[in-house]
């Protein structure tokens, strides 16, 4: 198995800085082959939205799509990956990674992303509110 452990461009970020990025995060994965299970894990700051019947995002994320999230969708598309935290139900507070209380924002732009056919034993992807490290992210958790 290996372990990403990745840290993605702001989605305000130029055109040039974010194809930069996806595309060393796309060669990381290639590389790494189809022989080995695979588990994207961190911050992407890419908001991949919601949607039924994929194979890549599923029905419980957010509403919100930004251009990131369609970056990491791509790549997802493209190397046969799915974004996990998207297929478990979940409250909205074991849901956002990240919020912003004065100003009334949250989002999910923390992942975990595994092989669409993968032989691990997902049992849940969630956030965990009671942990803390001085982020203003939560923390990320996955039974596997």
């Amino acid at each position: 198995m290996t372990v990403l452990e990745v840290y993605g461009v702001n989605d305000d970020s130029t055109v040039a800085v974010k194809d930069q990025f996806f595309e060393e995060l796309d060669e990381e994965i290639e590389n790494i082959g189809h022989s080995r299970e695979i588990v994207v894990l961190g911050d992407l700051n890419g908001r991949t939205g919601r949607q039924l019947n994929s194979k890549i995002v599923g029905p419980f994320g957010e509403a919100t799509l930004n251009d990131n999230g369609n970056r990491i969708i791509d790549v997802c598309e493209q190397r046969g990956l799915k974004v996990l935290n998207g297929f478990y139900q979940h409250k909205d507070i074991h849901k956002f990674t990240w919020v912003q209380p004065t100003r009334g924002l949250q989002s999910v732009i923390d992942y975990v992303i595994v092989k669409q056919d993968t032989s691990l034993k997902v049992q849940q992807v969630r956030v965990w509110r009671g942990l803390s490290c001085g982020s203003d992210h939560y923390f990320l958790g996955a039974a596997i």
